[in-house]
């Protein structure tokens, strides 16, 4: 090779960027799957030198900690958060997490583990707790709040990617014996309308919250009722 051809592909490997490499690696795990990234096969598929990549990202997990905030950017771009509503925020910001997470080959996987302090993780989880805060729930509990709906989201994601195509037939066949009664009774194969169960899951959550909410502010309203009769009292 030419010095010139040389300098070139030196200056190639110099120019590539990170966000290239993280859109590689999501195109590499869309097309085999997470066990099929390596930072060689990575650097192979970039036409770089390995130690380029490392110097990029240290290792493999903080590779996959940006792979993890190119999705949670994608959901913050998929949900509508400027309803005054905010059941209707937190629906939109659960679908916009879903939609993003099954846009991208194990992408619940992605996700799941990543735990790094990054900009769209952080912003998509403080959208979320502060639609919590709106609704009433304060300090842990809009954060508690918070998780439920987020661990709900990447939950059914996790599982539906996971799913084979086969699951209805060995369904079937394990219900033939009689040993699961109640699952015999039921249309078990609905277990996998993915759709379905994530919205009836979803509003399960958002119901139980409000009623929540409506009982605190209940027993809110009667605490302060007694104290307000217990006043009244001492002044007479």
């Amino acid at each position: 090779m030419s010095t010139e051809a040389t300098r070139r592909a030196r200056d190639g490997v110099a120019a590539i960027r990170a966000d290239q490499v993280v859109q590689e690696a999501l195109e590499l795990v869309d097309a085999g799957g997470l066990e099929s990234l390596t930072m060689r096969r990575l650097a192979t598929s970039l036409g770089a030198h390995l130690p380029t990549i490392y110097r990029l990202f240290d290792n493999k997990d903080a590779l996959i900690d940006e792979m993890a905030e190119a999705i949670l950017g994608r959901a913050l771009s998929n949900a509508h958060t400027d309803n005054s509503d905010w059941m209707s925020r937190v629906r939109s910001l659960a679908a916009g997490l879903r939609a993003a997470l099954l846009s991208q080959r194990d992408g619940a996987r992605i996700v799941g583990g990543n735990y790094a302090a990054k900009r769209n993780n952080l912003t998509y989880i403080d959208t979320l707790v502060g639609c919590m805060q709106d609704a009433g729930f304060a300090r842990e509990r809009a954060l508690w709040a918070t998780s439920s709906v987020f661990c709900f989201v990447l939950g059914e994601a996790l599982e539906q990617q996971g799913a084979s195509g086969g699951e209805v037939g060995t369904l079937a066949e394990v219900l033939r014996a009689d040993e699961h009664p109640h699952l015999q009774a039921s249309p078990a194969e609905r277990l996998l309308d993915f759709d379905g169960r994530f919205a009836f899951g979803l509003e399960l959550l958002l119901e139980g919250m409000r009623s929540q909410l409506k009982a605190e502010g209940v027993s809110r309203k009667k605490t302060a009722g007694a104290r307000d009769r217990g006043r009244v009292r001492t002044r007479r």
